[in-house]
């Protein structure tokens, strides 16, 4: 959930140039889809519309979808959460958070509770959290647990293979990096702190490996003399010593707001982002950025990182989802349209036999930070984010791999193959 730290400087890009030209940002149009007899009805869709939420898919199948923002004014932080049944194919609302985040951490415990970190408690002047809770799927309510030892937003939140979680890096106030690392046991609802970063880092990846250890990669730092800078290094923390060390070799690209995912064979899928690189520079100011239509592999055998094709687009601040076939879909992010940030529609789909990307059509609704949550049935539910004109949207559609395409449904039908 690290990407989600940009989403603030996209986010705020996009409502200040859209209120200097007299706009607002506000929820998109509904969304419409023809029914088997061809009429036009109105297209499933989340209760609200949500930007920067966190979603994850729970063991009975459902899905939890909290918190984000829904307009570009100041208070439209959420503290709702609402539910996805695929069997009724229904939002419906749940529990409230103890407090309105955008840009939390996500993360499934052991006994099927989920673990929500830090994020902004609101959109124009942030104000970054320390706070935790948890959600409770049997009875559907959230409840306050310890509080991390920094606010954190743009960081990560990785299961150790023990049942404890790793948060590491992001910001304290929106402005520096910090390079403080805090484990949380679920056994005693307490953090504590545990080794320090070799760099501060924000909006950087995460991935648990075989070893047990995690990847720590990419992402950048703020806060410093000519502005915003971008990694192209790694680390490795290992839980047994609590400490982390730095990875010797770079990767193929500095990388901030990137995805990532772990494949089958345990080797690790980085994908997109924005660099400053130019010619030989490791890092450069905010100004130089640049979107990435490039991903590499980190080898956790070699420790070193290997370049993959090309995506057909940059994806910056894209999500990554491993469908249950191994294959990865990549989904959205930010790009240009006149004078205002809005979401993309483009998808690729990275397949590890062939080291290749292919597109993998085009969504049916433009979206940048939007939730990609893979379901029981091999389907993606894609879920709301920034859409065209700046606008936050509540559509939802799903990525059918047997048929290679997005499908929105009427929000009074079931699913049909």
């Amino acid at each position: 959930m690290n990407r989600r730290y940009l989403f603030a400087l996209a986010f705020l890009v996009a409502v200040g140039i859209t209120a200097c030209a007299g706009g607002g940002v506000t929820e998109a149009p509904p969304a419409f889809v023809n029914n088997p007899q061809g009429n036009r009805v109105a297209a499933l869709a989340m209760t609200t519309p949500r930007a920067n939420a966190a979603a994850i898919r729970l063991r009975d199948g459902r899905v939890l979808i909290c918190g984000g923002t829904a307009t570009g004014e100041i208070g439209g932080v959420l503290s709702s959460a609402e539910l996805y049944d695929p069997v009724a194919r229904t939002f419906t609302p749940t529990g409230s958070m103890t407090v309105a985040r955008t840009g939390q951490t996500i993360t499934m415990l052991r006994d099927g509770r989920v673990m929500l970190t830090g994020g902004d408690q609101n959109a124009g002047y942030r104000s970054q959290l320390a706070s935790a809770e948890i959600y409770d799927p049997a009875s559907g309510a959230f409840t306050a647990t310890g509080s991390m030892s920094t606010p954190r937003e743009g960081h990560t939140a990785t299961m150790l293979r023990d049942g404890r979680v790793l948060v590491v890096g992001g910001s304290p106030n929106g402005i520096q990096t910090t390079g403080s690392a805090e484990i949380y046991d679920p056994a005693s609802g307490t953090f504590s702190r545990t080794g320090h970063l070799n760099q501060p880092r924000v909006a950087h990846v995460a991935a648990l490996l075989g070893t047990g250890e995690v990847l720590i990669a990419g992402g950048g730092r703020g806060g410093m003399p000519g502005g915003y800078i971008s990694y192209d290094t790694a680390e490795e923390y290992d839980p047994v010593r609590g400490r982390f060390t730095a990875i010797r070799a770079h990767m193929t690209s500095d990388r901030v707001g990137a995805a990532a995912v772990k494949l089958n064979d345990g080797r690790v899928l980085i994908v997109g982002g924005k660099s400053g690189r130019i010619m030989t520079s490791r890092v450069r100011n905010l100004g130089s950025l640049t979107p990435l239509n490039t991903a590499e592999i980190f080898d956790p055998e070699s420790g070193t990182f290997v370049k993959t094709g090309d995506m057909s687009a940059p994806h910056y601040l894209g999500t990554a989802t491993m469908l249950n076939d191994g294959n990865v879909l990549v989904v959205g992010g930010w790009t240009i349209r006149g004078p205002i940030v809005v979401g993309m529609h483009d998808a690729d789909v990275y397949q590890p036999e062939t080291n290749r990307f292919y597109q993998a059509g085009r969504t049916n609704v433009a979206r940048l930070t939007n939730t990609a949550t893979l379901l029981n049935d091999g389907e993606v539910l894609i879920a709301g984010g920034v859409a065209d004109k700046a606008l936050i949207t509540s559509s939802v559609e799903f990525y059918s791999p047997k048929q290679h395409r997005f499908l929105m449904l009427p929000e009074t039908s079931p699913a049909t193959e």
